[in-house]
């Protein structure tokens, strides 16, 4: 009776450690920050969604990472005093609504992936599928001026011959640089259409 607990636990354990010990994964795009600006005048107010509700209780920051991450390129690098989060388009000045949606990976690889877990990550997986996209609406005067979407690529490889090699994880691009990375190709986009001030 010990020994088949002691299986059950070590198999347990085996699938609980084995898909994260024994995978790569990669975030695209690169991050190639346009050249900032250095005066900073005017409001910019956005608002983010992913889709899923935060916890009424939390405590902590309320704004999710990605929101936070494009207040302070927005006011840090894109030359705006202020961005406010704001749901509704305001009626004068610029306004920002950015979607996000999760691109699922294709069948094959997901089912792949999933018997690669069971058999704690003898059996090889890849994926290079799944990500995320990204919709930036872009309002001027509460009038909707362009769409620029862009995706978040994930690449994954899961095995357990990757376990020597799993420190190249932390060379490779996670989600937040990725998402970065859409957030500074809209500044550039948007400079280059004329309609965020250019530094």
């Amino acid at each position: 009776m010990f020994t088949i607990q002691v299986v059950r636990a070590i198999v347990l354990l085996g699938l609980l450690i084995a898909p994260t010990a024994c995978t790569i994964a990669s975030f695209g795009p690169e991050v190639i920050a346009p050249a900032a600006s250095v005066q900073k005048e005017g409001i910019v107010r956005f608002f983010y969604f992913w889709g899923a509700a935060r916890g009424p209780n939390a405590k902590e920051n309320p704004l999710p990472v990605e929101a936070k991450l494009l207040q302070e390129i927005l006011e840090n690098e894109a030359g705006f005093a202020a961005a406010l989060v704001s749901t509704p388009p305001v009626m004068t000045g610029i306004h920002l609504n950015i979607y996000e949606t999760l691109k699922e990976p294709t069948a094959a690889s997901k089912f792949f992936c999933e018997l690669s877990i069971l058999t704690l990550t003898i059996l090889p997986c890849y994926s290079g599928a799944a990500g995320y996209l990204v919709q930036y609406d872009l309002f001027v005067d509460n009038e909707l001026k362009k769409t620029y979407r862009y995706e978040i690529n994930k690449t994954l490889a899961q095995w357990i011959g990757l376990l020597p090699i799993v420190w190249v994880n932390s060379l490779t691009g996670d989600y937040n640089t990725a998402f970065k990375g859409t957030i500074y190709q809209f500044l550039r986009d948007s400079q280059a259409d004329g309609y965020l001030p250019s530094p």
